[in-house]
This record gives structure tokens, C-alpha cells and sequence, in this order.
């Protein structure tokens, strides 16, 4: 039962708007919490506890969270602050330590967890384009069935319109986070599938993943996905010390394709097609005025009131959740949110874990290093721009890069 629960967990991690009850009972959480009760009886009847399962980088977690702790203390101690601790220990403490605390006792492969992550990525997918399709084209809205009432908390949106169309949100709040999530199970459906050695399914998956960010069209998840190919690309020709000519040609005649094509799906007026490019390009530059009410205008704003608020505690930060007690938008960035409500110190824990991290997966060897490439540069790098830390997909990350590594010095792949 404990495996099945954990394996639950992994497939439904994506679906935070999915029949969620709550804004801080949403399915995976729910899960999650089954999974710790469930953990807890099988010690109690087994009597035994596990050692020697954590590693090093672990440590930055563990001191990032005490620094929370001691912030909330420090800070303006209002029930916004303690939720906000609560959240950042539920994804510490539940998301990652309960999850790798399952892996290691039930001996679980990482090949165990990109399979159920495959089969979630196939599951997404599926409601993504089925759900594009339906409100655009038979006026079926699917969306409605699991997240029927649009609140700011359990939903952000039914449908957001891009040209002529609507844009769909996946199982997540909003187009934007159901692209990180996306990216993210994508590249570890790769890395399965490559496992596998079914390399006839990874051409379906990359139209399909394709298909599905079209219906998404969110600037940031499209965006982040063509630079990952493009740093990985990179990467891997600067260590032979060669880039043709014809493949840096193929990879720029790809990346205007791509825009063309989504700006042609979204638009059948020429002057539409090019507006709709310009606010593309736009929001993606942050060339927007900070002061109107647009998506990257917005976080401009709370990235400064970010930068202010932290100068005036910068060391131990104002408190947890003090930017959204302040102002309900929040920083719109994590990396900015933990360094003004926690400060520089717990900010530099979670960088240097992320580092260590990134460094395991450079350091991985072969055509699984870029898979997993793909999905650290795309989510590291979206947490720029999003402001939620207790989104489980990437907790999740964290763990299977461990795992691999794991696996990799006991030559277990």
C-alpha cells in the first residue's frame, strides 16, 4: 500500500486545481499526507527506522528551514506568517524527506518513478489538448468538470484568451504553472522512454508535447523550453569544440517556426498576428510598464517592492508570507520571496542545493544528462518568475536527481 500511495503522489503531483477542496488541500497534498500516515503506522508494526539515507546537500534544506522557523519568531508572527512556515515545511519535510525516506525503504528505482511520471505526462496531455479543443472548437469546457469555480485560490482562470482563441490551464491554477510542471515531467519522460530503449515513442511524446504547449501558450513555458535545447545544445558542442554552421541554422529556423506557427494558430488577422508578437516578445523582455496591469509589468512592480522590503531586514528577511500580507500579487518569484520575507541566508541555502544539485546532473553522464537538464534549466529558471515554493513536481526534481546520482556510483542504471 505504502508504494502504490508514494507512486500516487508522483502521478498526481501536476494536479494542484484538479478537485482540489482547498487552496492548501489540493491532491497532492492530500496524498502526501495519506502517505506520511501510512509511513508512520508501517514503523510502528515494523519497529525499525531507517539510517544513513540522507546526503550531504541535504543539510542546506535543513538549515533553510530552521532559518524559516527563526524568521517566523523574528517576524511579525500573524497567521499569514504561520501558514506560510507550514507550507515552506510540508514541502521540506513531506514533499522531499517523506519521499526519499519511501524511495530508499521500498528500494524503489528511479525507472519505477519516470514510468508513473511518464504515464502522468500522457494522462496531462490528454486533458490539455482535449480541453483546447472542446472550448475552441464544440464549446465543451472540461476544465469546468474538476475546477468549476474560478476563486484566485484553487483556480486562477477557466480560460485565457490569446488572438481568437482560449489558452487552457492543464490541472494546474494557470497556464503558466501547468508549464513548468509540464517541462518538468517531460524531461523525465524522456529519460524513461530512453531507459526503455523505445526510441520510436520519443518522436510522439515531442509532438505531443508540442501540441500541448500550443494549447498552454504560456510565453514563459515556450520560452524556457527553447532555451533549455539551446543550452543543452550548446553545452554538449562546446565540449567537442564544434558547431556547425547548418545546426546553429536549423535550431534559429526552428525557434521562429515554432512562434510563427503558434502565432498563425492563435490569430487569422495579419495585423492581430503581429500584435500578438509584439506582446509575445514584450512579456518576455519585461519591456512592459511596471505600473499597467500586465503579466510581467506586474511582477516588475513586486520584484521591487521585493528588493525594498529586503532591504530593510536583510539578514533574517520580515517573516514568512510578509509580501503577500502586504500585497495579496505576493513577489511573483520564489527566489525573491524567500529573500525578502526569510533573508540572504536561508536564500543562499536553497541556492547551494540547487547548485549541488545541477552539479550532479552535469556531472551524469550520456544522453540522460540532457534529459534532465531539460527539465533543472526550465523549473530552476521558472522560479524566477512564479511565486509558489510548495509546488510538488519540483520537489519531486530534487529527489530523482538524487536518486540518479545514487543509482550512477552503485551501478545500479
Amino acid at each position: 500500500m505504502l508504494k502504490k500511495l508514494f507512486f500516487l503522489f508522483i502521478f498526481l503531483a501536476p494536479f494542484t486545481s484538479f478537485f482540489a477542496i482547498s487552496p492548501w488541500l489540493r491532491l497532492p497534498v492530500i496524498i502526501n499526507q495519506f502517505l506520511f500516515f501510512a509511513l508512520l503506522l508501517s514503523i510502528l508494526i515494523s519497529g525499525k527506522v531507517l539510517k544513513n539515507w540522507l546526503v550531504k546537500e541535504d543539510l542546506f534544506l535543513v538549515g533553510f528551514l530552521i532559518l524559516v522557523w527563526i524568521s517566523f519568531f523574528l517576524g511579525f508572527k500573524e497567521q499569514r506568517s504561520f501558514n506560510h512556515s507550514l507550507a515552506y515545511t510540508n514541502s521540506i519535510i513531506f514533499y522531499f524527506f517523506l519521499s526519499k525516506y519511501v524511495i530508499h525503504l521500498l528500494n524503489i528505482r528511479t525507472i519505477e518513478i519516470t514510468a508513473i511520471v511518464y504515464k502522468s505526462f500522457l494522462f496531462c496531455s490528454f486533458i490539455i489538448v482535449v480541453d483546447f479543443i472542446g472550448i475552441n472548437y464544440f464549446d465543451f469546457s472540461l476544465r469546468k468538470v474538476y475546477a468549476p469555480v474560478v476563486d484566485g485560490a484553487v483556480s486562477n482562470m477557466n480560460y485565457f484568451v490569446r488572438g481568437n482563441m482560449f489558452r487552457v490551464g492543464g490541472v494546474a491554477e494557470e497556464p503558466g504553472q501547468m508549464a513548468n510542471f509540464y517541462n518538468i515531467y517531460f524531461g523525465f519522460a524522456l529519460c524513461y522512454l530512453y531507459q526503455k530503449k523505445e526510441f520510436y515513442k520519443i518522436k510522439r511524446v515531442l509532438i505531443l508535447f508540442l501540441i500541448s504547449h500550443f494549447a498552454l501558450f504560456s510565453s514563459a513555458g515556450m520560452t524556457l523550453a527553447l532555451l533549455a535545447f539551446l543550452l543543452i545544445f550548446i553545452w554538449n558542442r562546446l565540449k567537442k569544440f564544434s558547431i556547425k554552421r547548418s545546426q546553429l541554422n536549423w535550431i534559429a529556423g526552428s525557434f521562429f517556426v515554432f512562434l510563427i506557427i503558434g502565432i498563425i494558430l492563435f490569430s487569422s488577422k495579419i495585423e492581430k498576428s503581429i500584435s500578438e508578437f509584439s506582446e509575445i516578445i514584450d512579456k518576455i523582455t519585461f519591456n512592459e510598464n511596471p505600473n499597467e496591469v500586465t503579466s510581467s509589468g506586474a511582477r516588475l512592480y513586486q520584484w521591487n517592492r521585493a528588493l525594498y522590503n529586503f532591504s530593510k531586514n536583510p539578514i533574517l528577511g520580515n517573516g514568512p508570507g510578509y509580501g503577500v500580507d502586504e500585497d495579496a500579487e505576493g513577489y511573483l518569484s520564489v527566489y525573491l520571496t524567500i529573500l525578502s520575507d526569510v533573508g540572504v541566508l536561508a536564500f543562499l541555502f536553497f541556492i547551494l542545493f540547487q547548485l549541488s544539485l545541477l552539479l550532479k546532473v552535469l556531472s551524469t553522464k550520456g544522453v540522460l544528462r540532457d534529459f534532465l537538464l531539460f527539465s533543472v534549466i526550465t523549473s530552476f529558471l521558472h522560479l524566477v518568475i512564479i511565486a509558489d515554493f510548495y509546488q510538488a513536481p519540483v520537489w519531486i526534481l530534487f529527489i530523482v536527481i538524487q536518486q540518479y546520482h545514487r543509482e550512477i556510483k552503485l551501478n545500479m542504471l
